[in-house]
């Protein structure tokens, strides 16, 4: 499971190392997400922001995963401030945000969820009518839906 072909948009890159540089979690499942996080930032290939990047998950991705506690459809990722799971809309910094982000569609990965190791596979990434292949500097969050 670890012979993946990551991408990563070099602004998402930038925005996330940014964002978990900036955070000192104290939970174990969150402390162990940014380890994966991370090492997904390091070592992911970095594309241009108008690089096709269908089937890879990156911030406002639409993702069908598939978990020991079942299928979970039409999952959003976002940015942190935005997440809400009642709403569908995972943050990209949850540990399951976190193991997903970067992956492509069709990939198995590790996660922790109160501290037992897990495992979800993602059935199906695809991207919302409108892009968001920027995101917003942490001094710049205004929180505005870019979606209409």
């Amino acid at each position: 499971m670890d012979n993946f072909e990551i991408k990563l948009r070099r602004t998402q890159r930038d925005y996330l190392l940014e964002r978990v540089m900036s955070e000192s979690p104290v939970q174990q499942d969150t402390i162990l997400a940014y380890l994966i996080l991370k090492k997904t930032l390091a070592n992911g290939h970095l594309v241009d922001d108008d690089d096709d990047l269908d089937r890879y998950v990156e911030i406002n991705s639409m993702v069908t995963i598939k978990t020991s506690f079942g299928f979970k459809f039409g999952l959003r990722i976002v940015r942190p401030e935005e997440g809400n799971i009642q709403c569908n809309k995972l943050s990209v910094l949850s540990p399951l945000g976190c193991a997903l982000f970067g992956h492509k569609e069709g990939e198995k990965v590790k996660w922790y969820f109160q501290g037992d190791e897990e495992y979800a596979e993602l059935v199906r990434v695809t991207r919302p009518r409108c892009e968001l292949n920027s995101v917003p500097r942490l001094t710049d969050l205004s929180g505005e839906n870019h979606c209409q």
